[in-house]
């Protein structure tokens, strides 16, 4: 990977969001814009509020997933002139900014996002059976 980290934002649930920029050159003169969000969620008792999780679900799921989770989103755009690179990139991250920030801030997204994770790997675990 080729992280260059271009923003850190300390979310209101807590959370760390970094922006990094993965874009590469494709061609002399071209390149792919790649934007990274990603969160580090660190898996704590405290963050389950709204689920009713007994201890012995909690220890599952520490177990299963350990104590952290990452978030990521990418958005790409591909064949960009290399002079409209850094133009593209901003837009891209204001529009994560203006359309995702909202929803991944919320209080109830680290809870929502391990145990989505959870249940994804207890599916595929199921399904390889």
């Amino acid at each position: 990977m080729n992280d260059k980290i271009f923003r850190t934002i300390e979310l209101e649930n807590n959370q760390t969001l970094e922006i990094c920029d993965e874009s590469r050159k494709i061609a002399a003169d071209a390149c792919v814009v790649i934007m990274v969000a990603r969160i580090k969620i660190q898996i704590q008792r405290d963050l389950f509020e709204a689920q009713e999780i007994s201890d012995t679900q909690f220890t599952d799921i520490m177990e299963i997933l350990g104590d952290e989770i990452l978030y990521e989103y990418n958005n790409e755009r591909n064949m960009i002139m290399a002079k409209e690179k850094d133009q593209v990139f901003e837009v891209l991250v204001e529009t994560f900014l203006k359309n995702m920030v909202p929803y991944i801030s919320k209080s109830i997204f680290p809870e929502k996002m391990i145990l989505k994770e959870y249940r994804e790997r207890i599916e595929k675990k199921n399904k390889y059976r």
